[in-house]
């Protein structure tokens, strides 16, 4: 039999690799279509995951107190864990109210995110991928600066709680919730997946390949890296929101280009670029070595020279340097794709014909 406690620690352990599984897939997700696909390298994936925790953090606890009509009396800002704990008390009761909540969230950051993601690219999306690369940059640093400077937003330099809305799980949510964001996260890659296997996967391919000749075939090339942009800020957005139900708080410092946009990155060299799968592939691998590292790094210390705090940087950095030496086209590599509703046989058939 397995010690109680050895069995919790594992339980820990294996909800904090699939939660942070799940969110880096969906940030990844919307990057391989952003870059994998339309070929827009989106340096500011951190815009979009802090936009959606921004929205969870400043609006949750505020629209909940309203629903609720507790402490209406009180700033929300300078009593918010007690206000918290007062609605948390009331979510633990009422899981249709915990529910609407949830999705009215997630509603709301997706409108908003499709805005700051039109917002983000229109400026630069006609100008040479570098100038769009800066912008796309200097506004995810912008709304850092904004999250850190603008304390009735999320708490400034401290942090915002955020109202329980699975607390009627009660102690289900250790299983209940990494079962959501799977269920979540599944349904945005059937989605993506949907996408790029259509029509309109084939012509971002065209506008990665050769943007001047999809120009030429009479199509509005800056109108669908728009589209893709809009698309992928709302996905990543998604990220955050759970970040920020995961974590029950929003820290806007958390919020930093390595962890939510270099990261993403890497996962998706790793795993392949243009190819989802591929992207599930690296994102799991890249989560389970860097959580590991994370949750063990101090065991680790007494064998290393440098200090643990910069474990993790150190380990994905060599990662990413052996990955360019040795397999740059990541471990699954892109593959044409394929037509829906045209069977390969058959479709080689009419081209034969065709050709003759």
């Amino acid at each position: 039999m397995i010690p109680q406690e050895t069995l919790n620690f594992i339980i820990v352990i294996l909800t904090d690799i699939i939660v942070y599984f799940t969110l880096y897939f969906i940030v990844s997700i919307a990057l391989n279509l952003q870059y994998g696909y339309t070929g827009i390298p989106n340096f500011g994936l951190a815009l979009s995951v802090a936009g959606g925790a921004y929205v969870a953090g400043a609006l949750t606890g505020r629209i909940a107190r309203l629903y609720y009509g507790v402490a209406l009396d009180l700033d929300f800002m300078e009593h918010n864990s007690k206000i918290t704990a007062m609605i948390n008390a009331r979510l633990a009761h009422d899981p249709i109210g915990g529910i609407i909540l949830f999705i009215l969230i997630i509603i709301i950051a997706s409108i908003i995110n499709a805005g700051l993601g039109l917002i983000a690219s229109y400026p630069a999306i006609r100008l040479e991928a570098i100038y769009l690369m800066m912008v796309l940059i200097a506004m995810a640093e912008a709304i850092r600066i904004i999250g850190i400077n603008y304390y009735p937003l999320v708490g400034g330099t401290f942090w915002v709680h955020v109202p329980n809305v699975f607390a009627w799980m009660g102690k289900f949510q250790v299983i209940g919730l990494p079962l959501i964001f799977i269920a979540i996260s599944f349904i945005i890659f059937l989605s993506v997946q949907f996408m790029v296997t259509s029509p309109f996967g084939r012509l971002i391919r065209a506008v990665r390949e050769c943007e001047p000749a999809a120009e030429c075939l009479g199509k509005d090339t800056a109108k669908v890296k728009i589209i893709v942009m809009i698309v992928g800020s709302i996905i990543a957005s998604l990220a955050g929101v759970l970040y920020a139900f995961y974590l029950r708080a929003v820290l806007a410092t958390a919020f930093t280009r390595i962890d939510w946009t270099f990261w993403p990155w890497l996962m998706v060299m790793l795993g392949g670029k243009g190819n989802n799968v591929g992207t599930l592939i690296g994102v799991l691998v890249f989560t389970i070595i860097r959580r590991l590292i994370v949750i063990y790094k101090h065991d680790i210390q007494p064998y290393i020279k440098i200090e643990a705090i910069w474990l993790e940087q150190v380990m994905m950095s060599i990662m990413l340097i052996l990955l360019m030496m040795f397999r740059p086209q990541g471990i699954i590599p892109e593959k044409p794709t394929k037509i829906r509703g045209i069977k390969y046989a058959r479709f080689t058939k009419i081209l034969r014909k065709e050709n003759k």
